[in-house]
């Protein structure tokens, strides 16, 4: 190539290279040559200064730290969340792109991945995600705005952090900076967000460095954006009919400017998808993170979501308060007030002349962010244009009363060289010096106002409810985990048909089987810190234990039923005892469980936390672990009829294996089922229906065993009605009807105790060698001789 088509390409190769090196962060690649040269160097120009809390871990990166890790999931109107994707390529969020979508982040198993688990979401982030452990670098999504008005450019950093650690603690969070120049290009605004508003300052009030970067504070866990750090900001938030405080935190630590990525308008992209790639997302119209019954606490829409933030954003952002007039509340503060305020220039020392450095001062307003040191006397130099009246408030904080007092003074004269002096202290009201003036001036008006300086981080819901509505929430919570409970507890009793288990040791089965769900809930309360919701049905996933649940949920239960197989064994007879101990357990593991997740839910959320879905999954989860339970339970029965040793100690392994996998392929087949087909609704259904299978089965056998044995312990008559379901009604309706309810037991336990001898000589057949069965026999008989012959 000749030397002077190198010299006419040379511009537009520097300039495509300018583009994508101001543009694109390392590692990526986007449309960024289709935007001009001059967003680009804006965008970098004035890109933030961010500071954040020292105990701050999140920090804004690309989407795809979320996107990478999420799994794609749809809200369907009367069902359950369905998943769409198990893994999320960028490029197929252009394909589902309404809002019933949602990007949930997902590590394998529920407890683990649920938006309430910040350990996990902490624990993850830190070790995959965050700079120390080589993740992404910090980015910001510039969108400049220039066809809104013609006389204003309007820059957006768009600022996405994978988990809100806040109150409303949710996967995915999006926040804004912006900064709003004339036609000509000079700053004239900066305008933050702040949870579901912002606000604003003059760009000669805010803190700009290196002439064009404005220094932006993020706070604590929510990631709102403030104009200065090291102080608090008190968010109200009306819960029911009460008003609470939650506060925001800032700090100033880790500086850093972050890398831009420039970003067009989501027509361009929805028009030429291929010419934008990598920001495919940006269509993307559903929730960046797991959805929520609360929708503060499921993930956000995107910035293209945002309505007039970003379809108006120089409206949206003139129209939101100024930053002076929304916070600090509880600091000292001098302010002239009225017209002359335009032209006034307040500034505060401390007396003796000496600077104060937490003072800040915004024309005719003054602030001191920080609290006044004991005996500290503070003096306010105010410059008004001189011959004008101007009003003077003067706010003075007292930290132990958690008050502040507010001075006013109407009227003053500016005097000819406008200059006056105001001086403050915890010792009484402040004097007003006017130059010139031959007196002093005292406040018009004194009145105190009642502030905040701290809240908790972390606000119970039910801290603020009337206590009949506690009683009502955790009755309600109570009864929702206990009823479904019941209800299985007296179908499997009433299934037992021949000879019913001791009520005493059904219940002890039943609270036994909770125990190990308290103790879990415990344990992971202590040494894992997790949300009080949490300590439910997903209480060990939650820690993570991954794959290794169902096999620690399983022991945990299989103990308490082998227990009861080995110390009562003389109750324990067949497969049926063993399905109906091994179903209580299960059902008392999850009604702890349950019971745990629901009170909890309403203590921390209230009555929105007790939506239907949380208890359909609850009476869904207490038949799964019945059904679990019940397989070793029905191995254990098995082997008590079993006549080889090998097969007494092989066949409860196996049930136990069976147990864990059952319960392992459900967890799996669940989680990475997509869409909504057969199996995912009937999966639920199926252990149910194979341990209904099982005790029908088991009692076919009892039968057959009563038909077999009971030959020639008892007269025909009494045989006769004893070997069906049928006869042992009819004769028990009989007592009834000529003994009243007396007679129905007496009959009842003559069946149990006859029943009881049929089975025991069944297992004396099979197991000959067990201590103690043979006498048993021998007992049972001469009982059933003794009933039979007495007429009862």
């Amino acid at each position: 190539m000749k030397a002077y088509a190198w010299l006419k390409m040379a511009p537009l190769a520097l300039m495509a290279f300018v583009v994508t090196t101001l543009g694109s962060p390392r590692g990526m690649v986007f449309a960024q040559d289709e935007l001009s040269l001059e967003d680009a160097q804006l965008a970098r120009r004035y890109a933030p200064v961010l500071y954040f809390h020292p105990a701050e871990l999140f920090r804004p990166q690309s989407v795809d730290v979320l996107v990478n890790t999420a799994r794609l999931r749809q809200a369907r109107r009367n069902w359950f969340d369905v998943n769409v994707l198990l893994s999320v390529p960028i490029t197929d969020l252009f394909d589902y792109r309404d809002d019933s979508y949602a990007l949930d982040a997902w590590y394998g198993d529920e407890g683990a991945s649920d938006y309430k688990n910040y350990s996990a979401h902490r624990a993850y982030y830190q070790t995959v995600l965050s700079s120390e452990a080589g993740g992404p670098p910090i980015v910001t999504y510039a969108h400049v705005v220039r066809d809104e008005d013609p006389q204003h450019i309007t820059i957006q950093y768009w600022l996405f952090y994978y988990y809100n650690d806040w109150f409303n603690k949710h996967e995915g969070d999006w926040e804004m900076v912006q900064v709003v120049l004339s036609a000509a290009g000079e700053p004239g605004w900066v305008v933050l967000s702040q949870h579901h508003g912002g606000t604003r300052r003059p760009w000669s009030a805010a803190q700009i460095e290196e002439g064009t970067h404005p220094a932006v504070y993020v706070a604590l866990g929510s990631h709102a954006n403030y104009f200065w750090g090291d102080e608090t900001y008190p968010n109200g938030r009306t819960i029911g009919n009460t008003r609470v405080e939650i506060m925001d935190r800032t700090g100033m630590a880790g500086r850093i400017v972050p890398e831009v990525i420039l970003i067009p308008g989501r027509e361009e992209v929805e028009a030429d998808p291929v010419g934008w790639r990598g920001l495919e997302w940006l269509p993307f119209a559903g929730h960046w993170g797991e959805l929520a019954p609360q929708s503060d606490f499921g993930g956000p829409l995107g910035p293209a979501d945002k309505g007039d933030q970003w379809e108006r954003p120089y409206a949206w952002g003139l129209a939101q308060p100024l930053d002076v007039d929304t916070w600090y509340a509880n600091r000292l503060r001098v302010a002239v007030t009225g017209e002359a305020a335009q032209d006034a220039i307040v500034t505060l020392q401390v007396a003796g002349g000496n600077a104060l450095p937490w003072a800040e001062t915004h024309g005719g307003v003054a602030l001191l962010h920080t609290d006044p040191s004991p005996g500290a006397v503070i003096v306010a130099d105010i410059q008004a244009r001189p011959g004008l009246l101007y009003d003077l408030v003067a706010s003075w904080p007292d930290v132990k009363t958690s008050r502040v007092t507010h001075y006013r003074f109407d009227d003053v004269p500016a005097g000819a060289s406008g200059r006056a002096s105001l001086t403050l202290s915890a010792g009484g009201p402040p004097v007003l010096i006017v130059a010139g003036a031959a007196q002093e001036i005292r406040p018009t008006s004194i009145e105190e106002e009642a502030v905040t300086w701290d809240a908790p981080d972390l606000v119970w819901v039910a801290e603020i409810l009337p206590a009949p509505e506690v009683v009502r929430g955790v009755s309600l919570s109570l009864l929702a985990s206990l009823l479904p409970a019941l209800f299985y507890v007296g179908a499997i009793y009433w299934a037992d048909r021949y000879e019913k288990e001791p009520r005493r040791l059904l219940a002890a089965a039943f609270f036994w089987g909770a125990i190990p769900a308290l103790l879990v809930a415990i344990v992971v309360r202590l040494f894992f810190r997790l949300p009080v919701d949490l300590l439910g049905p997903e209480a060990v996933e939650a820690v993570r234990v991954g794959l290794a649940a169902p096999l620690v949920e399983e022991t945990l239960k299989g103990v308490a039923v082998l227990y009861i197989a080995l110390r009562y064994r003389l109750e324990f007879d067949n497969v049926l005892d063993g399905i109906i101990y091994g179903a209580l357990v299960g059902l008392g593991f999850a009604t702890t469980g349950n019971t745990l997740s629901y009170v909890g839910a309403f203590l921390l959320r209230g009555f929105s936390g007790l939506g239907s879905t949380i208890f359909i999954e609850g009476v869904l989860y207490g038949l799964n672990h019945a059904f679990y339970s019940a397989l070793f339970g029905a191995g254990l029965g098995y082997a008590r009829l079993a006549r080889s040793r090998w097969q007494r100690w092989s066949i409860p392994l196996a049930a136990f294996v069976l147990a864990v996998a059952s319960h392992a392929l459900h967890n799996l087949v669940i989680r990475s089922a997509v869409g909504l087909n057969l199996l995912t609704v009937a999966l639920t259904w199926v252990g149910v229906l194979l341990m209904v299978v099982l005790m029908c089965w088991s009692l076919r056998r009892q039968q057959r065993c009563l038909v077999i044995e009971l030959v020639g312990e008892v007269p025909d008559e009494v045989y006769r009605t004893l070997i069906t379901w049928e006869g042992r009604m009819r004769a028990r309706w009989q007592a009834f009807r000529t003994e009243g309810l007396r007679g129905w037991r007496r009959r009842e336990h003559v069946h149990q105790q006859c029943a009881e001898l049929a089975f025991k000589k069944m297992q004396h057949q099979r197991r000959p060698d067990e201590p103690g069965l043979l006498e048993e026999v021998v007992r049972l008989r001469k009982q059933v001789r003794a009933l039979v012959e007495g007429g009862s």
